[in-house]
């Protein structure tokens, strides 16, 4: 073989292998340039983008715990945001009333959570499909009913006050807002880790087989209820998170927050994002807080252009916003 001929064939290699190099790098790229873009928000943003980054990322963890039941189990619940609520008063009474502080009444109330999740969920997982949605509800109408009456919960009026992390031994004070967004941003970043790692286990796995085809699992041994309860816990802890998180934030908790209506929030950012294991749900909550506070400006009608373009996202997005980028992806290719 000539000397001629390697060089060519050295130059031919080296060719191929750049677009690959140059895909990697543009991968990159893309993966790196928003992490960076979330770490420095604070310091190249207003104020109140501040804000909004809070109430999305808070809006993401309740949206990827949703996403364990709808996109990973296929069971479409309505009763969510029963534990988004309880978590904000979990931590309000324990701080409130008991005169808890937070590094107590935080894991106790996801805790509490978890334990009400088993019973709630042993009942809701014998049930399925439309059955299961509305036994989601009537369980979350029971609670937001008791909160409305309960003195505990100071009635419909809510209660205020709820504390924000004691940082001051990093020197750090959590009533600012730019200390509270990295505060919310690394609760957010480790719940999602938590959702992602669930979904791509062995548990994971079989709850995938349970969304396809149930009949089966069932026939291949696995325990289905064991594990419909099991994502219904876990599930329902996520969303305690983001309701600590939420309580936090305003410092304030109302029976509104247990509403079927925002269990419906939820469910709609699922849907607009694509039901992922972690960019899904993230991406839907970015779009719904964003979309619904700039209607919000334009008009005092906004929820029924907010409907339009869910009805959009909907007909022409099939796999929610994800779904449709990756399609994309996959016709180029």
């Amino acid at each position: 073989m000539s000397t001629e001929a390697t060089i060519v064939g050295a130059v031919s290699e080296r060719a191929a292998a750049d677009p690959v190099k140059q895909s990697q790098r543009v991968a990159r790229a893309v993966i790196v340039a928003p992490v960076l873009m979330v770490l420095a928000l604070p310091w190249i943003s207003t104020p109140y983008l501040t804000i909004l980054a809070i109430e999305i990322m808070i809006a993401g963890v309740f949206a990827s715990g949703i996403n364990l039941l709808v996109g990973t189990t296929g069971l479409v619940s309505l009763g969510q945001a029963m534990f988004l609520g309880l978590g904000g008063y979990g931590i309000g009474i324990g701080a409130s009333v008991l005169g808890l502080p937070l590094w107590i009444s935080v894991p106790a109330t996801l805790a509490l959570i978890g334990v009400l999740a088993v019973g709630i969920g042993a009942v809701c997982t014998r049930t399925r499909g439309v059955e299961f949605l509305l036994i989601t509800l009537a369980f979350s109408q029971l609670f937001y009913g008791a909160a409305i009456k309960l003195r505990l919960t100071n009635g419909s009026d809510g209660m205020s006050g709820i504390p924000r992390p004691d940082l001051s031994f990093l020197g750090l004070n959590s009533d600012n807002p730019m200390v509270f967004y990295y505060y919310v941003l690394a609760v957010t970043v480790l719940a999602v880790a938590v959702v992602w790692r669930v979904v791509e286990s062995p548990f994971g796995s079989v709850l995938a087989a349970i969304r396809e085809n149930e009949r089966r699992a069932v026939a291949m041994g696995y325990s289905v209820d064991r594990y419909k309860i099991g994502a219904f816990v876990l599930a329902s802890i996520a969303c305690g998170v983001a309701g600590i998180l939420q309580a936090q934030y305003t410092y304030f908790i109302n029976p509104d927050s247990m509403s079927w209506q925002l269990s419906g929030e939820g469910v709609l950012m699922v849907i607009i994002g694509g039901a992922t294991a972690v960019t899904g749900p993230l991406i839907g909550a970015a779009v719904f807080v964003l979309v619904k506070q700039g209607l919000s400006v334009l008009t005092t009608e906004y929820m029924m252009f907010f409907g339009i373009f869910f009805m959009l996202v909907v007909a022409f997005f099939r796999g929610g916003i994800v779904g449709a980028v990756q399609s994309l992806f996959e016709k180029k290719s």
